[in-house]
């Protein structure tokens, strides 16, 4: 699915997101982000997030029941490869890393009447690390 259309002004109102690093107590277990983004009213089709080149699928959290609130939990993965493959034949570009995004910027993918569409937001409330032992 192509998530060309991106808009400046999405049909749902950001009242916060808020993004909380998290780290494993071990280093094969990685770490990650756990996002929480509360909207003026409910928006059924949000589908996923990418944040530091990590993505994830929202899900609403039904314990706030005066607003709508979803919630992302990602991992960072390893990059493995840190060479490109560049060709014009898609199939050969398979296994190429994604361009490393700006940092402190989250893309909200959404559809909004039957079409993708993403939304760039820039200033999401960074909280404090969570330390897992």
């Amino acid at each position: 699915m192509l998530w060309k259309t991106h808009k400046s002004n999405p049909p749902f109102e950001i009242i916060d997101l808020t993004i909380t690093p998290w780290v494993a107590g071990r280093k094969e277990s990685g770490k990650g982000y756990i996002l929480k983004l509360i909207l003026a009213q409910p928006f059924a089709t949000l589908d996923s997030v990418l944040y530091a080149n990590a993505s994830g699928v929202w899900k609403t959290d039904d314990s706030s029941s005066k607003r709508a609130v979803y919630c992302a939990n990602i991992n960072e993965k390893k990059q493995h490869q840190n060479e490109l493959i560049l060709d014009a034949n898609l199939v050969k570009e398979y296994g190429n890393q994604p361009p490393k995004s700006p940092k402190h910027q989250v893309m909200i993918y959404y559809r909004y009447m039957n079409k993708p569409q993403r939304y760039i937001h820039k200033k999401p409330n960074i909280k404090p690390t969570l330390l897992y032992v």
